[in-house]
């Protein structure tokens, strides 16, 4: 199944993904399709506009998001997170895009959470909810480049959608 840019709006939820999406990308695809739609902004709203908004939105994602009260801050600073990771998808040679991901990675204490010789996380050190939904972000970051299947992320041509690439020539650029 192809995801067609609208959200559902019974859940406020992200746009459903491809039935081939690995699972454990789907928090970080859905996380970034958390923008406003360029084309259709009124059947995609921004989704980091508010701590309410955010916290809605979240729950759907697939981060383990808990519905811990967010704040203000919080809202930016997942907005910045979101903002600087779609710069690296559609431009994953631009060291500014890696930069600013690197700089927001800063702000949010992280161990290595290490259950198996064949498992390790990230893992937030605070309790603060944005930490906790940023560190397994950036965990699933860390998978997706260690993988070899960063590349295979892709930015739609028409609405900006955030999408995984199973054509075998990486060459997708719509995401219906």
């Amino acid at each position: 199944m192809l995801y067609y840019g609208c959200m559902d709006p019974k859940t406020n939820g992200p746009p459903p993904l491809d039935d081939d999406t690995p699972a454990d990308l789907k928090g970080l695809i859905n996380f970034v399709n958390s923008r406003a739609s360029i084309r259709r902004p009124e059947r995609w709203p921004e989704r980091f506009d508010t701590p309410a908004d955010s916290a809605a939105f979240l729950t759907h994602c697939e981060l383990g998001y808990d519905g811990q009260t967010l704040s203000a801050q919080d809202t930016t600073r997942l907005r910045r997170m979101r903002d600087a990771i779609v710069h690296a998808v559609k431009e994953p040679t631009d060291p500014r895009a890696w930069a600013a991901i690197n700089e927001l990675a800063k702000t949010s204490p992280l161990h290595l959470h290490v259950a198996s010789s064949h498992a390790a996380t990230l893992q937030s050190v605070r309790t603060n909810p944005a930490d906790t939904v940023i560190a397994r972000v950036l965990d699933q970051i860390a998978r997706a480049i260690t993988t070899g299947r960063w590349d295979r992320l892709g930015a739609c041509a028409q609405c900006q959608r955030v999408f995984y690439d199973t054509t075998r020539s990486h060459t997708r650029r719509w995401c219906s």
